[in-house]
């Protein structure tokens, strides 16, 4: 089964999969990483590898998800980068953790990397220009 990595700035990474389990439950193999300003990069390069090992000894693959492109965790992430093995998203949004959880038992990793790319982008939206012309009297500003 393919393993999760959620790694953000501050406490964002445990809540994500906090929110996530409140919504669908347990998420086996899925752990969070928080980098905040008590962390050396060393120190945050050894844990993620750590969970790494944990959750990707199965060789079904790990997929890391981090919160901005070119943040310490993203740049920590890509270290570790292996085709077919270890895969990065940027801009880790909740949609993207609760598909996951299913889309994983059907995808191998670099589809499942593809798919929940398309899905959280697709999971950004605005309420206002949805309801427009649905004759509310609601209008986009």
């Amino acid at each position: 089964m393919i393993g999760l990595v959620v790694i953000t700035h501050s406490g964002l990474a445990e809540e994500y999969l906090r929110a996530a389990e409140m919504i669908i439950g347990a998420i086996p193999k899925a752990e969070a990483i928080s980098i905040d300003r008590s962390f050396d990069v060393a120190g945050a390069r050894e844990l993620l590898e750590e969970v790494l090992e944990r959750i990707g000894s199965d060789g079904a693959g790990v997929l890391i998800m981090t919160d901005m492109f070119g943040g310490t965790p993203t740049n920590i992430g890509v270290e570790f980068l292996e085709e077919g093995k270890i895969e990065i998203l940027t801009g880790v949004n909740l949609p993207m953790i609760l598909k996951f959880s299913s889309a994983r038992l059907t995808h191998n990793l670099d589809e499942l990397a593809a798919l929940l790319k398309d899905y959280g982008q697709q999971n950004i939206m605005r309420p206002a220009e949805l309801l427009k012309g649905a004759g509310d009297g609601i209008t986009p500003s």
